[in-house]
């Protein structure tokens, strides 16, 4: 069974290194004379295969759009079906494309949740770049690290507050053994954002450390956020900047590293234990 570092690590590597791609070889390949001949005669065949490859990537976008579209039309009907087929079913009629959401989307509502949090992910990224464009010109304006990371895990966690009297539905759905892997990516992307727009350009194993670190104070406060009544969530903010703090303050007395991450993973561990109890889902009787 794969441990659930070892998906932690295989989601951050995904987020490292995606973006990146296999640099092509711009030199000519020497060819033989019969090589050459054979290559002749079989050109109208590999065009066609081209031709078809073209075809198949053209069909393959065509849908991957297609299936956003109906998605997009089901976030509505998440207020009254929740995170479910029968949502995304609803969307995909109001777009004329009735009985063809079963076949679209296997996973069923899992699909809505990741389509959710992959678009919010982006809008970070969107945000974080223009906030970095601007302290670029205007650098007065640059925090510290903690303060921008406690900014940006808020800005992400308010776009959750549309769909918060469903989202424990989400987090479930998140939580099943078949839709980890997908969930620790997205998770894993989310973090990389924050951390990359952070300034963090570290090339260690320091660089999961971090990512790691900041994804259990994500979740911990996502859970802490579902069951906060105070005005404007203020008393998750409050949790999520005691969280921030304390690895914060960890961090920067800690004399030795196998320290630090010890004591840094208690802390996190206190978190999430927290927030668990607090929303009633640490029964180990179940």
């Amino acid at each position: 069974m794969i441990s659930t570092r070892h998906l932690l690590i295989r989601a951050f590597s995904i987020a490292r290194h995606s973006g990146y791609s296999r640099g092509l070889s711009t030199s000519a390949p020497r060819w033989s004379k019969e090589e050459t001949a054979q290559s002749e005669g079989t050109s109208t065949g590999q065009d066609a295969f081209e031709s078809e490859s073209s075809s198949e990537e053209d069909f393959d976008a065509g849908e991957d759009q297609l299936r956003a579209e109906i998605l997009n039309a089901a976030m509505p009907f998440i207020y009254s079906h929740g995170w479910s087929q029968e949502a995304i079913a609803q969307g995909a009629e109001t777009l004329g494309y009735s009985g063809m959401a079963h076949g679209m989307f296997p996973k069923g509502g899992v699909e809505l949740v990741n389509h959710f949090y992959a678009t919010c992910n982006n809008r970070l990224e969107e945000h974080l770049a223009a906030k970095a464009k601007e302290i670029e010109n205007n650098p007065e304006l640059k925090k510290g690290t903690t303060a921008f990371i406690a900014e940006s895990v808020e800005e992400r966690l308010r776009m959750n507050i549309e769909y918060l009297d469903s989202w424990h539905q989400a987090l479930a759905l998140h939580a099943s053994p078949v839709n980890i892997p997908e969930a620790l990516d997205n998770l894993g992307r989310l973090v990389d954002h924050i951390w990359y727009y952070a300034g963090d350009r570290s090339h260690d194993f320091n660089w999961y450390t971090k990512r790691g670190i900041l994804a259990a104070v994500y979740k911990s406060t996502e859970l802490y956020m579902l069951q906060d009544k105070s005005e404007d969530f203020e008393d998750t903010w409050a949790f999520m900047n005691r969280r921030l703090s304390d690895v914060h303050s960890i961090a920067k007395c800690a004399r030795n590293a196998d320290n630090v991450t010890k004591d840094i993973r208690n802390v996190v561990k206190a978190g999430l234990l927290t927030a668990l109890n607090i929303v009633g889902m640490n029964d180990r009787s179940r």
